[in-house]
């Protein structure tokens, strides 16, 4: 790809070896499907619609109420109170709202399926608000209930520790339990409210558990493959399996160290991880999650409750390759959704299955879920 005038370059263009005609066939494709990205981001910065436009970008769940959305730019510290606290949240969901307020030909805060549909045939970018931890319910139920009035729509259960609902995924085995009696209310009123069950960070345990308690289906939003790389961000075979069976999505991170298990790797890797996905799964059952985190440094990160040192060594977050996407060749960034539609017509699949990896199964789900 050319030299681009943004602060992010361009993703780097992967040579799949297709003809002019599959070329032509994998941009034309990519133009007209819905694509959308299971993690997007995990706050704002300026360049994300600029960079999402260039990537063909429909839209994505929008991590929101990790602290304040516009302090990653910053360069703010935060105290550990503010991570995930209802402060965050509520403000995280105006700072939006007042985004798509002063830019309302570009962004689009969307509530369902049907929103989303709405963002494509207006080029606009859905943003779908979401959030990696309940931990902004305290134990009060009720504030669910408000969050949903101010457009939460995705909820993931725990972070990487224990919660009042679950265990996360970082977890010592012995804490790793399914689902508390309030983690089951919660997955409950999430059922009656219309949000999306997201059990990205859960322990393998919780995320079961979440499948028993959710009466519609739920999603593994951002994790890996244990059968690829066994680390705390992964899930095994089985537990995939299930969600599968009972109608979820999982989106397959783009982290290097949950592909590879180091801090490097290249868009093959990714979709050779996909088909894994796929031949487990099924194709109707796998999308994409690429939890990018592009304003952040890695001091930020770790300056967080839920994260340390031996949590970002277990899971292959090198200080050497930060932000870590710099270190996936072909989607450093949301400009390179155009070499997974390229990859994918590369290893022989149909318009109608590509549409459904790029986000079709995700817009399926939320139909279900969101309405």
């Amino acid at each position: 790809m050319p030299d681009s005038p943004f602060m992010h370059k361009l993703a780097t263009f992967i040579d799949f070896g297709l003809d002019r005609e599959q070329e032509e066939r994998a941009k034309a494709l990519h133009e007209r499907l819905i694509l959308f990205d299971g993690l997007l981001e995990c706050t704002w910065y300026d360049e994300l619609v600029s960079l999402c436009k260039a990537g063909g970008v429909t839209g994505g769940n929008l991590s929101l109420g990790i602290t304040d959305m516009h302090g990653w730019r910053r360069g703010d510290r935060f105290p550990a109170e503010l991570w995930w606290s209802w402060q965050a949240m509520t403000k995280d969901l105006s700072a939006l709202a007042e985004q798509a307020a002063a830019r309302p030909a570009e962004i689009m805060v969307c509530a369902s399926a049907e929103d989303l549909r709405r963002a494509k045939a207006s080029g606009r970018l859905g943003l779908v608000p979401g959030v990696q931890n309940a931990d902004f319910l305290g134990r009060d139920i009720r504030r669910l209930d408000e969050a949903h009035a101010l457009g939460l729509r995705i909820a993931q259960l725990t972070y990487n520790r224990v919660n009042f609902l679950g265990a996360g995924c970082m977890e010592r085995p012995r804490a790793q339990f399914g689902l508390s009696r309030f983690g089951e209310e919660v997955v409950g009123r999430m059922n009656e409210l219309g949000m999306l069950v997201d059990t990205g960070h859960c322990s393998t345990p919780t995320l079961l558990a979440a499948l028993e308690a959710s009466s519609k289906p739920i999603a593994c939003s951002h994790a890996g493959l244990g059968a690829k790389v066994n680390q705390p961000r992964s899930h095994p075979d089985n537990a995939l399996r299930q969600l599968a069976e009972r109608g979820g999505v999982f989106g397959l991170i783009s982290a290097p160290g949950a592909l590879v298990g180091r801090d490097r790797c290249s868009v093959n890797d990714y979709l050779d991880n996909l088909e894994h996905a796929i031949n487990l799964m099924g194709i109707d059952h796998v999308g994409f999650a690429s939890d990018f985190l592009l304003p952040a440094s890695l001091e930020q990160v770790l300056s967080g409750p839920d994260w340390s040192e031996a949590e970002r060594d277990a899971v292959s977050v090198s200080p050497e390759v930060w932000p870590f996407s710099d270190g996936h060749e072909g989607m450093e960034n949301h400009s390179g959704y155009p070499n997974l539609t390229r990859g994918l017509v590369a290893r022989g699949y149909g318009d109608q299955d590509i549409a459904k990896l790029m986000g079709g199964n995700w817009l399926r789900l939320m139909g279900e879920t969101l309405g």
